[in-house]
C-alpha cells in the first residue's frame, strides 16, 4: 500500500499539515509578522502599494522548515495579490524587492509565486480552543485579506471539509490493495465507510452557504483569488516575461482528484482534463505525486466491474460511492452558480478564479463522475 508519510499526508487529516501550521515567523521575520497582521488596515485605507515600496527581506535561508516556509508563502501571496488586484491603477509589473522573495519561497516550495489553495486554506487556520477538533465551529484564518466573518467563513469551512473528507483516503488505498488481490468482501466493506464520508463531505460543502454572503465572496474575496493567466506580469528581478498564472481554484485541492483516481473516474473532455492536470502543477508535488501514484493499477471502477456479477453487494456499494461524489458536484457547481454567476454584471461572469469557464467544466466533469456507475 501507499506509504502515506513519503506523500506528507496524513492518515488522520489527510491534505492537512500534520501538526497545526505555524502563525508567527521567526524573530527576523517581524516586520513581515507585522504587515501580514496589518493587512486588511492596509487594504481598507489602501496604503498596500506605498506601504510595500520599500518592503525588505531578511536572508531567506533563515526558513528552514516546511512550516515556516509555507507561513513565509502565504504571507507573500497575501500582500502580492493586495499589490496586484486592490488599488488602481493596474499593473503589468510586480517590483523585485516584492517578487523576488515571493517567487523565491514559492519555488523552494515547488509551487507558483501566486495564491494557491494550498495557502489559503489548507496552512490557513489555527484552532480557537486547542483542545477541540478541526471542524468549521473551531477554526479561525491565520491570515486575511480585508478580514470580517464571511472571509474568514469561506476559508476553514473550507479547510474543515479537507479534514471531514480525510478519511475516506486510507480506506480507498486499502481497497485498491484488496482489490489487487481479489478481496470482494474487503473492497465492499472498505468502499462502505469511503460511502458515508463521501456523504460528510456533501453536508460540510453545503455549510458554505451558513456563514459567506454571495456578494461579500464576489466582491470583497474572489479579487485576491484571482490570476493573470491571459495577460501575465512581469516579476522584476526574476522574469523579464510575463508570468502567467491562474488563481486560486477548488480543482487545486488534491483531496477530490485523489477520489478520482482511486476509483477509476477518467476525466478526458477537453473541458476538464487540461484544467484538471494543469491545476496539479498548483498543489504541493508530493500532494501531486500521491494523486498520481494512487491512480496506478487497476482501478475499483475496472474491478467491480469485473466482478458485479457474482458481487451485486459490492456494485452497490460502488455506486453509493459514485453517487455521493455525483451529489459532490452537483452541489459545487451550485454554489459556482450563486457564488459567481448570479454575482457578475447581468449574470455574464462565467469565469472561476481559476480561470476556465466553470460551468462546462463542472458540467463535463459531472458527466464523467455518473459514467463510472457500474
Amino acid at each position: 500500500m501507499l506509504d502515506f508519510s513519503k506523500y506528507d499526508v496524513d492518515p488522520v487529516r489527510g491534505f492537512l499539515p500534520a501538526e497545526d501550521p505555524l502563525i508567527d515567523l521567526p524573530p527576523a521575520f517581524a516586520e513581515w509578522n507585522r504587515l501580514a497582521n496589518a493587512l486588511p488596515y492596509l487594504v481598507l485605507t489602501s496604503r498596500v502599494r506605498s506601504t510595500l515600496a520599500t518592503f525588505e527581506s531578511p536572508d531567506l535561508d533563515l526558513l528552514q522548515t516546511d512550516a515556516e516556509l509555507e507561513r513565509a508563502l502565504q504571507i507573500l501571496c497575501a500582500l502580492g495579490m493586495a499589490y496586484i488586484w486592490i488599488e488602481a491603477p493596474a499593473i503589468t509589473r510586480l517590483p523585485a524587492n516584492i517578487a523576488v522573495p515571493w517567487a523565491t519561497v514559492a519555488e523552494r516550495l515547488g509551487r507558483p509565486p501566486i495564491i494557491t489553495h494550498a495557502s489559503v486554506v489548507l496552512h490557513n487556520w489555527r484552532r480557537i480552543d486547542p483542545n477541540d477538533g478541526i471542524h468549521a465551529d473551531n477554526l479561525a484564518c491565520i491570515q486575511h485579506f480585508m478580514g470580517g466573518m464571511d472571509e474568514q467563513w469561506f476559508f476553514t469551512a473550507t479547510a474543515a471539509l479537507e479534514g471531514i473528507g480525510a478519511p475516506a483516503l486510507l480506506p480507498l488505498a486499502q481497497a485498491k490493495d484488496a482489490a489487487a488481490n481479489g478481496d470482494i468482501a474487503q473492497v465492499t466493506a472498505l468502499l462502505t465507510t469511503v460511502s458515508q464520508v463521501f456523504a460528510d463531505v456533501n453536508a460540510a460543502l453545503l455549510r458554505i452557504y451558513e456563514k459567506c454572503e454571495p456578494f461579500i465572496f464576489y466582491t470583497r474575496i474572489r479579487p485576491f483569488l484571482t490570476g493573470w493567466d491571459k495577460t501575465g506580469i512581469i516579476f522584476e528581478g526574476v522574469s523579464a516575461e510575463p508570468l502567467k498564472l491562474h488563481g486560486g481554484s477548488a480543482a487545486q485541492s488534491t483531496l477530490i482528484q485523489a477520489y478520482d483516481a482511486a476509483l477509476g473516474i477518467e476525466h478526458l473532455h477537453p473541458e476538464t482534463q487540461p484544467f484538471l492536470l494543469l491545476m496539479r502543477d498548483y498543489m504541493p508535488p508530493k500532494h501531486r505525486k500521491f494523486v498520481e501514484d494512487l491512480a496506478e493499477g487497476l482501478s475499483l471502477y475496472d474491478f467491480v466491474q469485473a466482478n458485479k456479477a457474482a458481487a451485486p453487494a459490492l456494485e452497490a456499494t460502488f455506486n453509493a460511492c459514485i453517487d455521493q461524489l455525483d451529489a459532490f458536484r452537483k452541489a459545487h457547481m451550485e454554489v459556482a452558480v450563486r457564488y459567481v454567476l448570479k454575482q457578475g454584471k447581468h449574470g455574464e461572469d462565467g469565469l472561476g478564479t481559476g480561470g476556465t469557464s466553470f460551468v462546462p467544466f463542472l458540467s463535463e466533469a459531472r458527466k464523467e463522475t455518473k459514467a463510472k456507475r457500474v
